[in-house]
């Protein structure tokens, strides 16, 4: 995920109607001149970027305006890394925002910390989200957010240096994957993408065990059994023979997935497990790239994981009313269909009415889409979803640098996920 950046206390873009002077965190419904609310909305997505996300952004929250002339958006940008660490100060001192971005797994961790509320029973009304949205519930089972974009795992690979290596075709095995890379490699590219650095919250690799593990139908939200599981035993055997076919990148114990995308996207990195949001970037920049679905596991399932970034209620709002206009109109089709033209892939059937969708520059989100729909499954995460994926890495660097074996891996990244 693209990571910006911004310092929180100093860098805010404001696109906002409101009163000059109002405050940073929730207002009260009734504040400002004519009793006007303002919304605080916290997004990692800089809507000043010259870039189709960043314009989809800002024209959606101006258009929302627009419709909506009592209520005011004061968008905050800020990184993802500091929304998990502020979020839950914030939102104990009683200022946090009115609406929490955040990304899937790590929406049980805010749970916990209190960040969220429930969502006002308006959300009911809405009933074409195209996967279930019953793992976004906090404690008492009471939903706490919606799903405003979907992703899920593909094997994104370049077709030349595939075909150099002898393969003129995807991959349909993790097996497959480690010859193809073995052979890769002795050409001189780096046969498999992939990232054994904390610096990014180990996001490559954490994803690619969700995905990994949602074939193998092995839950991940207790991840003692999910580590004590025959599944986490082909994971890590999966980086094993990688690495002693040759067909990791010398660098894997500094990569991250920043790394990955950009070795796609050069011609450096033959084939790689990313998120299917980072497909049409990457083709952009290097047409010899193309996607498959993920490859199929020992027990021939290749169902991946549904996951994505979500929207809620934060629990210091006094506008949850409001704040839930706001996430019903951003997950919304009018506003879904100008995210799809920046590659995002929209949450609810409704959206793929627009008339966009029956052109040629949709097929690309309408394929993701079919792939994600049909190929993938949501399903609930631990509270401490960034232990785990730390584990991961860590145990990513044990095995590549001081020849740790499959089951070492695997118990590495259990004693750091259960600590």
């Amino acid at each position: 995920m693209r990571r910006l950046r911004s310092v929180f206390a100093a860098v805010t873009a404001v696109l906002t109607v409101a009163a000059a002077g109002a405050c940073a965190g929730p207002t009260d419904d009734t504040a400002g001149a004519g009793g006007k609310v303002t919304l605080t909305y916290w997004d990692f997505i800089d809507p000043s970027q010259d870039n189709a996300r960043s314009k989809a952004l800002k024209e959606n929250i101006d258009a929302f305006q627009v419709d909506n002339p009592d209520i005011a958006v004061k968008l905050e940008v800020v990184s993802y890394g500091d929304m998990l660490s502020r979020l839950p100060q914030a939102s104990a001192a009683g200022q946090g925002p009115d609406i929490v971005k955040m990304y899937t797994p790590n929406v049980p961790q805010l749970v916990d910390a209190k960040v969220y509320q429930p969502l006002p029973d308006a959300y009911k009304e809405v009933t074409d989200w195209l996967r279930p949205i019953d793992q976004l519930v906090d404690g008492d089972g009471k939903q706490v957010a919606v799903p405003y974009e979907y992703r899920t795992c593909s094997l994104v690979y370049n077709k030349k240096l595939l075909a150099a290596a002898g393969a003129n075709s995807a991959p349909k095995t993790w097996d497959e994957v480690v010859q193809v890379a073995g052979k890769v490699a002795k050409n001189g590219s780096i046969g498999f993408g992939t990232g054994f650095s904390e610096a990014d919250n180990s996001a490559i690799m954490a994803e690619l065990f969700d995905c990994f593990m949602s074939e193998l139908k092995v839950p991940v939200e207790d991840p003692a059994a999910a580590f004590a599981s025959p599944g986490a035993q082909e994971y890590a055997q999966f980086f094993a023979d990688l690495k002693a076919a040759g067909g990791l990148s010398k660098s894997v114990v500094a990569d991250q997935y920043s790394t990955v995308t950009d070795g796609l996207s050069n011609g450096r990195v033959a084939m790689a497990v990313i998120g299917t949001h980072r497909i049409q970037s990457v083709q952009k920049v290097n047409p010899d790239v193309d996607w498959a679905p993920l490859p199929a596991a020992k027990n021939g399932s290749n169902t991946s994981a549904t996951f994505g970034w979500t929207l809620g209620v934060g629990s210091s709002s006094k506008n949850a009313d409001a704040a839930w206009k706001f996430i019903n109109y951003m997950t919304g089709p009018v506003a879904q269909t100008r995210m799809a033209s920046g590659g995002e892939v929209p949450a609810r059937a409704a959206t793929y009415d627009d008339p966009f969708f029956k052109t040629d520059a949709a097929k690309a989100v309408l394929a993701i889409r079919e792939y994600v729909e049909k190929d993938s499954e949501p399903h609930a995460y631990p509270q401490n979803w960034l232990k785990v994926a730390g584990g991961l890495s860590s145990a990513g660097q044990q095995l590549y640098l001081k020849g740790a074996t499959a089951d070492q891996m695997v118990q590495t990244a259990k004693a750091a996920a259960t600590s």
